[in-house]
């Protein structure tokens, strides 16, 4: 899936995605609380947990910035 943010200003971003495969508004998990559906975040850390914020961030500037973010 490709999405685009035309005219978002130069500054520190961060993002989180999740696939909400069944549809419920949420992000499903097993028992033990990890996630059943795909979920990813910005510069792809290898963390257990949700990314913090200096984990994630990338800068924006006056040019096109392209990411990818690999779901797991």
């Amino acid at each position: 899936m490709t999405l685009d943010f035309p005219d978002l200003p130069p500054g520190k971003y961060a993002v989180q995605v999740m696939h909400d495969e069944n549809g419920n508004n949420k992000l499903d998990a097993n028992f033990l609380g990890i996630p059943s559906e795909g979920y990813g975040f910005s510069n792809n850390p290898n963390v257990m947990r949700r990314a913090h914020f200096d984990e994630a961030a990338f800068e924006v500037g006056a040019g096109k910035t392209v990411i990818s973010i690999h779901l797991r």
